[in-house]
């Protein structure tokens, strides 16, 4: 179809205004002033249609369903949802593998439609199947980093990836697209092939060695330090693993040092009988790895939002910020720990007696109600990887008062919130309910978790800058 010069038409009806002389002429023009006022109406109609503007705005992408990338995310959360208290496995080591899957179904997307930055991969291929590239992408790396999960998950991963392929019709963009995933996987593998030196869960040389004086981390068997070296693989978006670094925690003859201490002694122990049932529910409620638990948060908010609003493309990219910022707090966490090396409730509560404060109060049969994690205490990281989550969150959706219901494989039935904010404070105090923190460790923990999804979001995957013409 003909497109109609607008600039053409208004130049040359202008000359002609102008060259009017005579009265006859403006007799004339008054006429046609007349005439153009009755079309005009018609002729705007067909001027806004038909006008070729060469500033003419960027097509609007067409909708693409986030079916594929839910499958497999959902696939990804099942594998990794352990049930009952104490089991599963170290949820930093989760968190790194979460990362990696939903970094990988990012790349692929944007391998294809590159309205995002990529993490691993460079290449593209637009001619590829993008659900084909999704469903490629997840089963590939589950077989390069599944470990112990394979045996266990290897039929449903599977299984899915049959019904996955199977709904594509046969033909070149679909063989295209499991070529791109196997390459995405491998990208991404490559790319933190580096971290394996670092995140072996005991025994890494450079190990602190068990504290003797008060508030120094103090050994717990059977593992003694686990991951000693988790914070010196590379990060993910965030700058370096110092970056985050807080405050200090009390010092143990400081009366803030007494009144948190006593308050884990309280409530945090195995047996308490001041701690309510509703704060052991929701100790031990949120005791499950932070990737799954938060996934869950992901996907609930999600599914409350219009679906318009998060497409195949900002689906993928929206849930692997959320594990990019876990798997970054995390690494940010370990570094304070080590370089705090404060002691755990568990040896301060046992050793209150020997302490520098006189008005602590030991018990050396104490227990968390847990089994305490064998790390440094300060700061938190459950705090600080579920706060960093939900800033995510937040950030991406702009809206914060998102109702969430979710479940555990730790506890039984749901718990709901009103907003994502109240969702992070309970994650947080839970740690006290269950005795593995004291109250500044969560406190500061929580903090610097906003700080890490807030530089995650803001740095993290951006959006591909239009090119200029």
């Amino acid at each position: 179809m003909k497109t109609f010069d607008c600039k053409l038409f208004f130049n040359l009806n202008h000359k002609k205004m102008k060259n009017f002389k005579s009265k006859s002429d403006v007799d004339l023009q008054k006429l046609k002033l007349k005439s153009l006022i009755v079309i005009m109406p018609f002729f705007l109609l067909g001027f806004l249609l038909s006008c070729e503007r060469k500033d003419h705005a960027i097509p609007v992408k067409p909708h693409s369903s986030p079916e594929m990338v839910l499958k497999w995310n959902y696939q990804i959360q099942k594998a990794y949802t352990f049930q009952g208290a104490g089991s599963g496995f170290s949820p930093p080591l989760i968190a790194r593998l979460f990362a990696m899957y939903h970094a990988g179904m990012h790349d692929a997307l944007n391998a294809i439609d590159p309205r995002f930055e990529t993490y691993a991969y460079f290449e593209t291929d637009p001619n590829a199947n993008p659900d084909a590239a999704v469903a490629q992408v997840v089963y590939d790396l589950f077989q390069e980093i599944g470990g112990t999960l394979k045996p266990i998950y290897s039929d449903s991963f599977d299984s899915l990836l049959q019904a996955s392929l199977g709904s594509i019709p046969d033909g070149e963009a679909k063989e295209k697209g499991i070529e791109l995933g196997k390459n995405v996987a491998q990208a991404i593998k490559d790319k933190r092939a580096l971290d394996a030196q670092f995140i072996q869960l005991a025994g890494y040389p450079g190990t602190p060695s068990s504290g003797t004086a008060s508030g120094i981390y103090q050994y717990i068997p059977p593992l003694n330090y686990a991951l000693a070296g988790f914070h010196l693989q590379s990060t993910w978006v965030i700058n370096s693993s110092d970056q985050f670094r807080q405050e200090p925690p009390y010092p143990t003859n400081s009366p803030e040092y007494l009144a948190d201490y006593n308050e884990v002694k309280d409530y945090g122990e195995k047996n308490s009988t001041l701690r309510s049932a509703e704060q052991k529910a929701f100790g031990i409620f949120w005791a499950e790895n932070t990737s799954r638990g938060w996934n869950g948060i992901a996907r609930d908010v999600m599914s409350r939002v219009p679906e318009k609003l998060l497409d195949n493309w900002e689906t993928a990219r929206l849930l692997a910020l959320v594990h990019i910022g876990i798997a970054d707090a995390y690494i940010a966490v370990f570094e304070s720990k080590i370089h705090f090396n404060y002691w755990r409730p568990v040896s301060a509560i046992r050793q209150g007696d020997f302490d520098d404060n006189l008005n602590t109060v030991g018990n050396p049969a104490w227990e968390s109600t847990l089994a305490t994690p064998p790390i440094g205490e300060y700061p938190s990281a459950h705090a600080m990887t579920g706060a960093a989550a939900g800033q995510i969150l937040i950030r991406y959706l702009k809206n914060k008062k998102i109702p969430i219901t979710i479940d555990s494989g730790y506890w039984p039935g749901t718990r709901s919130f009103p907003d994502i904010p109240s969702a992070i404070r309970e994650n947080s105090l839970s740690r006290i309910y269950i005795g593995y923190h004291f109250r500044k460790a969560v406190d500061i923990g929580e903090a610097s978790g906003y700080k890490v999804g807030d530089f995650v979001f803001e740095n993290g995957l951006l959006p591909k800058k239009k090119k200029s013409k």
